[in-house]
């Protein structure tokens, strides 16, 4: 009855050390198994010895002797503490030295030779029946031979090592470990101390076995805390990952959306969101079919970029494309993403518009040298025919025409390159902008009352300012603003003139109550050849642009559909 009560109890550590072993392997794990099982052999051999009356002696004598590796190969599992310990924490470096590889394996060696010497008649000679007394059942006890003495030194290492894995766990910074292989360390000094005590009759013999449960549980919990908290500790570095990468995902620029095998919406940044006007939670858990637009726009070809209009109402021209994510054989993810190229289409159309200005300023130079020189000739001999002929008239009408044609010509030269402009062409001059401004309304004033349309000045120039331009190209872009928005507005419309200073620089803004342009035509103004018009060229505004960028002025446009248009021009102020 005595031995299967005490053959249960040493089970014990047995079957932790089993349970361990289900948690993830490390070296740790292995060799916190390994102590228990080490343990619970010890206790075994001990329980062994009463089963005199269960089991013959011979076969006692064979599993004590099997069975007591366990309290032997116990010194150099200690050490083994030791060196994991010193391997694993920096710093704990300076104790390489004492907690080596080789020094582990000396011991392993001497463990080993003591176990071997316990088969023979040197380690145990034979056995004594020990009676019954007080609450001590009768056992058998082990007469030692003249080696025993190197159990004893084996015996005398276990302390050894255990108190250098006090003195390193109390230098481990990190309080998780720091715990633990203190709680191993007390454990195993229980154990021993009362295996000692035991072995010595100062306690029954059975009485380290059930020390052994509490030193065991002790063990236990220990090694599943250390567990438990290095899992929340990975859990936490995973959400801060997890939060990382989804910062990292919302700020990318291009467009990503992810489905799981089921076609549902699994993750979303916020770019996509913003494209397509959504929010994350109208997305996040839906099934990807239940938006056809999105899906639509999602499936085309990505040889064909997709124009779209964001909820801004600019143009992004995107290339879509699609990969398959295969997590495990059962978790299969399709991620779709967008990358914009609206840059690179901007970077084309203006590389597209300067060939054009290109090849028309060549050519505007080349018409405009072909026809000047015989349109000089043809109005020298118009002034000789005006001499001859004092009365008639036509040749002044002849005369006004040629110059209307020069002025176009002009125009045209404009467009061609610097050094393509007439020779004797006037330069920079000082243009003051009140005066300029006035009277350019003043050519207009009557136009606009004719067409039942009113152009007023908001004079709000504190002092004369000047800006250094040519005075034909000041009024030329001042004057294809007044067309233009002429045209825009109806009959009861009105233009204002605004003249103000705005960072040491002139500002002049012509706002309408026109019609306004939409969104598509806006991106694009300033284009040669682009207009609305039915009889225009579309080159007037790029006229404008160009000659703003050549006298140093900026000039935007802005504007919104039935409600208007704004045409800021700057220019550096001269006082």
């Amino acid at each position: 009855m005595e031995f299967i009560l005490l053959l249960l109890v040493s089970a014990i550590p047995l079957i932790i050390s089993i349970a361990v072993l289900f948690t993830p392997k490390t070296h740790i794990t292995i060799a916190m198994a390994v102590f228990l099982f080490l343990l619970s052999s010890w206790q075994m051999d001990v329980s062994i010895l009463y089963a005199n009356g269960v089991l013959p002696l011979e076969t006692i004598d064979l599993l004590f002797r099997i069975l007591r590796g366990g309290s032997i190969f116990l010194m150099p599992m200690m050490y083994y503490f030791c060196y994991h310990l010193v391997q694993e924490t920096p710093s704990l470096s300076h104790m390489k030295g004492l907690c080596n590889k080789s020094i582990l394996y000396i011991m392993i060696g001497f463990s080993t030779i003591v176990y071997l010497f316990n088969f023979t008649e040197a380690g145990i000679e034979t056995y004594n029946l020990v009676h019954a007394e007080g609450i001590s059942p009768s056992h058998w006890m082990p007469v030692y031979g003249p080696l025993n003495s190197l159990f004893i030194i084996n015996t005398f290492f276990i302390f050894i090592n255990t108190s250098l894995l006090s003195i390193l766990s109390l230098q481990i910074k990190i309080k998780i470990y720091r715990n633990f292989y203190l709680k191993l360390m007390i454990a195993a000094m229980f154990i021993l101390f009362n295996g000692i005590m035991s072995g010595f009759s100062f306690f029954p013999l059975f009485f380290s076995s059930f020390n052994s449960i509490i030193a065991a549980i002790i063990l236990f919990f220990g090694f599943f805390q250390m567990q438990s908290s290095k899992i929340h500790s990975m859990n936490k570095e995973l959400i801060r990952q997890s939060d990382l990468l989804e910062a990292i995902m919302n700020i990318n620029p291009n467009y990503l959306l992810v489905t799981s095998g089921k076609n549902n919406i699994v993750k979303v940044n916020d770019s996509f969101c913003e494209l397509f006007s959504f929010k994350v939670n109208d997305l996040i858990g839906f099934k990807f079919s239940d938006f056809p637009e999105v899906k639509e726009i999602l499936d085309l070809n990505p040889e064909q970029p997709s124009k779209h209009m964001d909820a801004k109402g600019r143009i992004r021209y995107i290339s879509w494309g699609t990969r398959e994510l295969q997590q495990s054989k059962t978790e299969i993810y399709q991620i779709y993403f967008g990358i914009d190229i609206t840059e690179q289409k901007r970077h084309e159309q203006v590389l597209l518009s300067s060939e054009k200005l290109k090849v028309i300023g060549e050519m505007a130079a080349s018409v405009a040298h072909e026809i000047r020189n015989p349109l000089t000739t043809i109005r020298g001999f118009i002034q000789l025919i005006k001499e001859n002929n004092s009365d008639s008239n036509y040749e002044n009408i002849l005369l006004d025409e040629i110059d209307r044609i020069n002025e176009v010509l002009k125009e045209l030269l404009i467009l061609s390159k610097p050094e393509a402009r007439e020779q004797g062409q006037a330069g920079e001059i000082e243009v003051y902008v009140r005066d300029e401004i006035r009277s350019i309304h003043m050519l207009f004033h009557a136009l606009a009352l004719e067409q039942n349309k009113n152009i007023y000045i908001d004079d709000r120039l504190k002092q004369d300012c000047y800006i250094k331009i040519d005075k034909s190209h000041f009024k030329q872009v001042i004057i294809n603003i007044l067309k233009n928005s002429l045209e825009a507005i109806s009959k009861g419309g009105k233009i204002k003139m605004i003249m103000d200073e705005r960072d040491g620089k002139v500002r002049i803004r012509i706002i309408d109550n026109g019609e306004g342009i939409n969104k598509q035509r806006l991106s694009r103004i300033g284009e040669p050849y682009y207009t609305s018009k039915e009889k225009g060229t579309g080159i007037g505004l790029t006229i404008c642009f160009k000659l703003m960028k050549e006298n140093g002025g900026e000039m935007t446009v802005k504007s919104k559909e039935g409600c208007g248009t704004s045409v800021t021009i700057l220019l550096p102020s001269h006082k």
